[in-house]
């Protein structure tokens, strides 16, 4: 592993630490059993019925599922036994497109070792709350979930000001591209590699 890279990647790491133990107050982990799993899913239909980007008639189960979830990883943050948020993971098939890219047409490289985290949720009455930090400790958990399985480099889709947020945080995602309706709102298609990243951010 070059040098730039392992850098990276341990910046990364150590940064997914400090979100996690910043809301020790959650249980942040990958759904393991149907049920926590369908908890992820009814908490997503929430949110696309809540902001108008789904008709509740559409998803008559109550759930918001795709074709990419029968193999994804759901990761999910509770505090005492309540859902407050959740990220999905999809990780690389053969002949398969990411979600991204199926979505905006494109190939986001390397090709086959890109990991898409996507379907972030978090409750609204935990959204701002810099208590909780939900949505840091889901990136954090999403993070240590794909390195544990070999993966480095991170894609997805997200509105500007996610953007602006991860970079804020010390994440250097890049824009892949111009903007598109994905998922109810104007998003962009980024990626997250260490071995890219600006050397001021190491």
């Amino acid at each position: 592993m070059k040098g730039k890279e392992a850098t990276g990647l341990m910046a990364l790491d150590a940064l997914s630490d400090r979100l996690l133990a910043a809301a020790a107050s959650l249980r942040v982990a990958v759904a393991v059993t149907d049920a926590e799993r369908q908890e992820a899913y009814r908490l997503r239909y929430a949110q696309v019925v809540g902001q108008g980007w789904v008709d509740a008639a559409d998803l008559p189960d109550g759930l918001e599922v795709d074709v990419y979830d029968a193999d994804a990883l759901q990761v999910c943050a509770w505090e005492r036994e309540v859902l407050v948020g959740t990220l999905r993971l999809v990780f690389p098939k053969a002949g398969r497109p990411l979600p991204v890219e199926a979505d905006f047409g494109i190939r986001v490289e390397p090709h086959g070792e890109v990991v898409e985290a996507g379907r972030l949720v978090v409750a609204p009455t935990f959204r701002g709350d810099p208590a909780h930090r939900a949505w840091g400790t889901l990136f954090a958990c999403a993070w240590t979930s794909m390195r544990a399985r070999g993966y480095s480099v991170l894609a997805g889709a997200a509105a500007r000001r996610t953007v602006e947020r991860l970079r804020a945080l010390g994440l250097p995602f890049e824009i892949l591209g111009p903007a598109r309706l994905h998922w109810g709102e104007e998003r962009h298609p980024v990626r997250l590699d260490p071995a890219r990243g600006d050397p001021r951010w190491y």
